[in-house]
């Protein structure tokens, strides 16, 4: 229900040939979400007040937290979630330097399956607010298999990829659907959970192209039911020359 994550606001509307008149609209929800990690505070996201474990769980896998397998426990609690892990404490030492991320699956979708995205890029949310973000994951046949709304667009990639560890979905056959733009940032965070593809209506940035091609991800951007723009991991779709 697009309801529960919005709430009615009285507004006065003021139109160009001097006419005004009060009316009520529909904004998105916001609320601030504490997010421990054994025991400690990790950091506060400002999503949509709904999913919040998945937000959790997706949050520290694409920020290279920690691995699925890693996590011992999630529980919710108000706008708190707690999550333990089943690493034991060590003494303090220095970071170790970032690992590379390199999609090693060589998954290809048929172009059919990209196209059959443009049918969940919009939610019923975003036509009652215009205020929020949609990611969605979908399978090589075309077949929805997560979709969910949220305020902000890092925050609905943190949430369909929690959604996926929970529900045990393969990843890595799935593509990733986005309704916003893609830098580096954006590529990275669906790179660290195994995805070989993203897919958004907007236009990536220059630096997302650059960490696609760096991870062997395919990156698409302006979908529409008639074209596409594939700016790098072309072969990750088939076309017939």
């Amino acid at each position: 229900m697009p309801e529960r994550y919005t709430t009615p606001y009285p507004a006065k509307r003021i139109h160009s040939d001097g006419r005004a008149e009060d009316t009520e609209v529909f904004l998105a929800r916001e609320c601030p979400v504490k997010l421990f990690l054994d025991g400690k505070a990790f950091t506060t996201l400002f999503a949509s007040p709904f999913e919040l474990k998945e937000l959790a769980v997706g949050h520290l896998i694409t920020e290279g937290a920690v691995r699925y397998g890693e996590i011992a426990g999630i529980e919710v609690e108000g706008d708190e979630v707690h999550i333990l892990t089943k690493k034991k404490s060590s003494p303090p030492r220095d970071e170790p330097a970032p690992a590379e991320i390199y999609i090693e699956a060589d998954t290809v979708f048929d172009p059919e399956a990209i196209f059959a995205g443009t049918g969940h890029l919009e939610s019923e949310t975003y036509k009652l607010t215009r205020g929020t973000h949609l990611a969605a994951l979908i399978d090589k046949k075309g077949k929805l298999a997560v979709q969910i709304v949220d305020i902000g667009r890092h925050n609905a990639v943190d949430k369909v990829v929690g959604a996926a560890f929970l529900r045990g979905l393969d990843l890595s056959q799935h593509y990733m659907l986005s309704t916003g733009r893609q830098p580096a940032y954006m590529v990275t965070k669906a790179a660290r959970a195994g995805i070989s593809l993203v897919a958004t209506k907007a236009m990536p940035f220059d630096s997302g192209v650059k960490a696609a091609k760096k991870a062997n991800m395919c990156l698409v951007g302006q979908l529409r039911p008639e074209a596409m723009l594939v700016f790098a991991g072309e072969w990750r779709i088939k076309t017939t020359k």
